[in-house]
């Protein structure tokens, strides 16, 4: 079952993969909040964290404040979203997409416990391994 994205946003990436920063923030403000959003963000905040940053980002929005983890990496074994969705969720509260959502009301906002197993074929399906130069 391969991976689906979510909050993987456009601004701020600007040189990253267009296939993987494919949706717009901006844009994403301009929707409707969804009316369920507390509930949203608790599923959001109950996923699997499965990659690890210790770094920090601003805002791409503001620029006034840092977002620590940015760039770390959640799933529910279905889904992956970077940490910084919940900030920019809860500050702008932007709309996500409506297969997400339905995703995350379909599983009454409890995100599930992610096996060790289907977290590597994550990883694996995120950061392939590339070929050695001198294979």
């Amino acid at each position: 079952m391969m991976i689906r994205r979510v909050g993987f946003f456009t601004e701020g990436n600007e040189d990253g993969d267009p296939a993987v920063y494919s949706e717009s923030l901006t844009q994403a403000m301009d929707g409707p909040p969804a009316p369920d959003e507390d509930r949203i963000l608790s599923y959001l905040n109950g996923g699997e964290e499965i990659f690890s940053t210790m770094g920090a980002e601003r805002d791409v929005i503001s620029g006034d404040e840092w977002i620590g983890g940015a760039g770390s990496l959640v799933t529910d074994g279905e889904w992956v979203w970077p940490v910084d969705l919940v900030h920019y969720l809860s500050r702008y509260h932007i709309a996500l997409p409506v297969d997400f959502l339905d995703h995350v009301r379909k599983a009454e906002y409890q995100a599930p416990v992610v096996p060790d197993e289907r977290a590597r074929e994550i990883m694996v399906e995120l950061f392939p391994k590339r070929p050695s130069p001198w294979s």
